[in-house]
């Protein structure tokens, strides 16, 4: 079904380069600064420069957020999209209630269309697997969703044609339900308040003065996608310094690196915050070298 969707959303992506070109201005209304030197040689005095993982979701979202769905069905889709019972009204397709912030925590805001992607990646696997457990066919859903996820994609995942996209996923299911029998009637209802699953840890580490910093192992894992070396700070660009004068909002296996003053070693690892739920504070411990 993830193949289904990808192949719909690729198809419909598709067609924006060409509708883009079709809106370009004429050859003959373009105009050359004599001054300047032609784009060949500017490009080749130019050096090249590495994208970070942001800029790469920026330049291409599609190819991106389908590299972003492969990821969060590896790494937190088990967790996350853990299937509720179809109520007896039907199902539901605003049962789940993810957002940035509680997906990502302290990420939510900063990692911007990246965030987003995590969110909808998580929305429409819960979807596809929950219609394919009521019944639905595969193939038609997997078409729906994969129209809904270009709608998003090609509007950068703005709120208002989000809004619009899942009032035309909608009525498709709808429609699918009316035409096969048994399958659970398609509503709309909030469930929730918006209520966030992220909370706030202290850090600490053990011996003090640990400089730590973090990052959610989804965006951890979608640098490594991206072929980007996930502990390069600048290029794999979510990573976020401890707080010295307070908490971090943590969701979901975070990956963490500690740089200690005197030892040239990083201490690295990923840890749950929901085992340091009760005690408050995340330590992490600098380990003893290797002899």
């Amino acid at each position: 079904m993830i193949k289904t969707a990808a192949f719909v959303l690729l198809a419909l992506l598709a067609a924006v380069p060409a509708q883009a070109q079709l809106q370009a201005p004429p050859v003959s209304s373009l105009r050359v600064d004599p001054s300047a030197p032609p784009a060949n040689a500017q490009a080749a005095a130019t050096p090249l420069t590495a994208l970070s993982s942001s800029e790469k979701v920026r330049e291409n979202p599609g190819v991106q957020y389908l590299l972003m769905k492969t990821v969060v069905a590896k790494s937190i889709g088990v967790q996350k999209t853990r299937a509720l019972p179809v109520e007896a009204g039907g199902y539901n397709l605003l049962k789940y209630c993810w957002t940035p912030a509680n997906v990502l925590g302290d990420w939510g805001e900063s990692s911007g269309p990246t965030g987003e992607m995590v969110v909808r990646a998580l929305e429409s696997l819960s979807w596809s697997r929950d219609l394919a457990r009521a019944g639905y066919p595969e193939g038609p859903v997997a078409e729906a969703i994969g129209r809904y996820e270009a709608t998003l994609v090609a509007a950068n995942f703005a709120e208002a044609a989000r809004a619009r996209a899942f009032e035309g996923l909608r009525a498709e299911l709808q429609g699918l339900q009316m035409r096969t029998p048994g399958t659970s009637e398609i509503v709309a209802r909030e469930r929730c308040n918006w209520q966030p699953s992220s909370f706030g840890l202290n850090v600490a580490t053990a011996p003090p003065g640990g400089r730590a910093r973090f990052i959610p192992y989804v965006l951890h894992q979608f640098c490594l996608a991206q072929q980007i070396d996930p502990g390069d700070g600048v290029r794999c660009d979510y990573w976020q310094s401890a707080k010295g004068d307070g908490p971090m909002s943590f969701a979901g296996e975070t990956v963490y690196s500690v740089s200690w003053p005197d030892d040239p070693v990083a201490t690295t690892g990923r840890f749950n915050p929901d085992e340091q739920r009760t005690a408050g504070t995340v330590t992490l411990r600098q380990r003893p070298p290797k002899k």
